[in-house]
């Protein structure tokens, strides 16, 4: 069993990381909390502690304290064996040991146990038995005979580790072929089978009396058997950032900070700033000692409508007295006038309604790192070794540029490159380089990576899945939770749809957008959208996506069909990357920017970066089709499914086309769906009737 260790070296992140990781944790155990503990269709009322370590409680309440954590670069971990549970080869008598300290003397005794003669006649030949007993709530055990049971007279646990029939304490365990629940102890001494069967302590504490009152089942509180090696016995949970290097933009999400936000939202999307009349800048100014400048600016004003009024005035002396106003004009925006500017009330609401949003979902957020990474890196800029940061990749740089082109070849495959991303409904595709990537693991769980688990005997119940930190571990003189840090530096391609495509299409599958002036974005309109669904419970957005689940069960809307529609196309752009390049599905991860109807896809991986996107790029350039990671993306069969009719019918998304391992993509493979791209269906959560238009659809012309 591996533990975590406090030799590994401290992780050093930037505040804005750092606290950036801090928020996402709490978030992270906050939702966990609410989805677990809505226990639906059982008896009683979740109890907290059952949802969530208990050490991330207080008063009530989940509150995560950052202070108690540690990040680190996890380059070591410590082991200690486990299970200590064996079974004899040739008889199968089972032995256990309770502590790897006391192992050898135990070990020692085992042969004294055996049936067939005691410690002279013994085989000795035991084998380490792989197989657990584990429970939602965390719990792993070595699998026993033993099994606890409620004793309702005393409200207390019991152990029975005797066989009922005879007493005797020695057990063969029986592994017929098939599943693990087939396995069986017999009694060693009248043959009596004994079920495997063994009650989690701290849950059967907790419910026990519950049991007592009928409210609870036993389903709840049994462990189950695994194998050691699966990942039912161990789910790590973590998440994943782009690490920026300014946090101008990025400071705007603070609470303090929200009618900045307000302005750069609403200028960003193309919203008209409601301005100051005159009545309310002269009371401003007056109000803050600063009559003389008013009375200055009317003065100028009035002789500008006076010189405009006299013959032979020249163009460049009305210039300079406009110049003069409009540089007052400016100074007083920047400064006094400031803080009354106001963003259209739609954004307003959005930017004020952003506490009940999940970061990872938050529009918001999402338009302020794009910002960021426009500055950082989409304008350009090079590198240590020369190299370009940001490559589009129509215009190739030296370093993507295949070998042995002429200038004649090179400007035939700009062209053709064009005429594919054109065709793909792509308006920028750039190749950047040095992306920040820091990806942490914070927590675990066991039997589910989800906040609930169901099984037969609970019937339709939904038991709750405890979220569990990992164990303190000595740092200096203290003890903390450690946060396992990986900051990467690697390739991506950063990709954006053609704006008027994306309108086309909605409007092509009759999804309404919120009526908006004629200079509002895209994504000002999309952001309005988000914010509606947001204040219904049936449409949100929350971190499991529990709502988009739902087969049939929601209107066609524009923002999660712009997000299905970005996602998809990373997901497909992920697959074609990973089919030309040797890397696999899980080497990739992904960012969207919805409100900016773009995403990223970047290589993840805990080696250093070998260039692997920038050299299929190279190899797979070609002046006839421009790239063969285009064409394959155009190509109609990349998008065909080996389960086509049953997928379609499903909802267009399924492992033989569009999904990726889960812990790769940014939703565990929710909103995704082919139908978005190719049409030939539509998303499971539509209600509406009738198959889609796909978007490469619009893009090729085609109504």
């Amino acid at each position: 069993m591996a533990l975590p260790t406090g030799h590994n070296m401290r992780q050093v992140l930037s505040n804005v990381t750092a606290h950036t990781i801090g928020e996402q944790i709490q978030e992270y155990f906050s939702t966990w909390a609410d989805r677990a503990t809505k226990g639906d269709n059982l008896s009683h009322d979740v109890p907290l502690e059952l949802a969530v370590d208990k050490r991330v409680i207080v008063d009530g309440a989940v509150r995560v304290a950052i202070g108690e954590f540690e990040f680190q670069i996890p380059d070591r971990a410590e082991y200690k064996p486990f299970p200590l549970a064996f079974v004899c080869g040739r008889c199968g008598l089972y032995r256990n040991s309770r502590d790897a300290n006391t192992l050898q003397r135990d070990a020692e005794r085992f042969r004294s146990a055996c049936p067939d003669g005691g410690a002279r006649n013994c085989a000795d030949d035991w084998e380490q038995l792989d197989v657990v007993l584990a429970h939602w709530s965390g719990a792993v055990e070595p699998i026993t005979p033993e099994y606890r049971h409620w004793h309702s007279g005393r409200q207390e646990i019991q152990s029975i580790n005797n066989c009922s029939n005879c007493g005797n304490d020695r057990f063969k365990l029986r592994r017929p072929p098939g599943p693990l629940g087939n396995w069986y102890f017999e009694c060693v001494s009248c043959q009596q089978p004994r079920q495997i069967l063994q009650r989690d302590r701290e849950t059967l504490k907790t419910l026990g009396p519950l049991i007592d009152a009928k409210l609870a089942i036993w389903a709840e509180v049994n462990m189950e058997p695994v194998s050691y090696r699966a990942s039912a016995a161990y789910y790590v949970h973590g998440d994943r950032l782009l690490v920026f290097q300014d946090d101008k933009y990025l400071a705007q999400l603070n609470d303090r900070q929200t009618a900045d936000l307000e302005r750069i939202i609403s200028t960003q999307y193309g919203y008209p700033i409601a301005s100051l009349d005159d009545t309310d800048r002269e009371r401003i100014l007056r109000e803050a000692g600063r009559s003389k400048e008013w009375e200055s600016y009317e003065q100028l004003r009035s002789l500008l409508r006076t010189v405009e009024m006299m013959p032979g005035v020249t163009a460049e002396m009305l210039e300079a007295q406009r110049g003069q106003i409009a540089k007052q004009d400016e100074e007083w925006a920047g400064s006094i006038f400031k803080s009354y500017a106001q963003a259209p009330e739609s954004i307003t609401a959005a930017c004020r309604g952003r506490r009940d949003y999940v970061r990872k979902h938050d529009p918001l957020r999402m338009a302020v790192e794009h910002l960021t990474l426009q500055e950082e890196k989409l304008r350009g800029g090079e590198m240590a070794d020369g190299k370009a940061v940001s490559v589009d990749v129509a215009i190739l740089d030296a370093f993507l540029r295949p070998d042995g082109l002429s200038e004649a070849d090179l400007r035939r495959q700009e062209t053709a490159s064009r005429q594919r991303l054109a065709g793909l409904g792509i308006a920028e595709m750039r190749l950047l380089r040095g992306i920040g990537i820091c990806e942490y693991s914070f927590a675990y769980s066991r039997t589910s990576a989800s906040p609930f688990v169901m099984r037969d005997k609970a019937g339709d119940a939904e038991m709750p899945v405890r979220l569990r930190l990992f164990d303190k571990v000595e740092v200096s003189d203290d003890s903390k939770h450690p946060i396992l840090c990986s900051v990467q530096q690697n390739e991506g391609f950063y990709v954006k749809l053609d704006e008027d495509l994306v309108r086309q299409w909605l409007d092509a599958n009759n999804i309404p957008l919120p009526p908006a002036a004629s200079s509002v974005r895209l994504g000002g309109q999309l952001i309005e959208n988000f914010h509606a669904l947001q204040s219904d419970r049936n449409t949100r957005f929350t971190r499991f996506l529990d709502e988009y689940r739902r087969e049939g069960a929601l209107p066609r809307q524009a923002y999660p069909y712009v997000y299905t529609l970005l996602h998809t196309m990373a997901h497909h752009l992920i697959d074609t990357c990973s089919s030309m390049s040797g890397l696999d599905l899980g080497s990739f991860g992904e960012h969207l920017f919805v409100p900016d109807l773009s995403f990223l896809v970047y290589r993840r991986g805990t080696t250093m970066d070998l260039g692997n996107l920038s050299s299929m790029w190279r190899d797979q350039g070609d002046p006839d089709v421009g790239n063969h990671v285009l064409e394959h993306m155009l190509n109609p069969s990349s998008l065909r499914c080996g389960s086509e009719s049953v997928c379609n019918h499903r909802g267009g998304a399924c492992p033989d086309c569009v999904l990726i391992p889960e812990n790769a993509c940014v939703t565990r493979n929710e909103l995704l769906s082919r139908s978005v791209l190719v049409g030939r269906g539509k998303p499971r959560f539509d209600s509406t009737q009738g198959h889609l238009v796909g978007y490469l659809d619009i893009a090729a012309g085609r109504p």
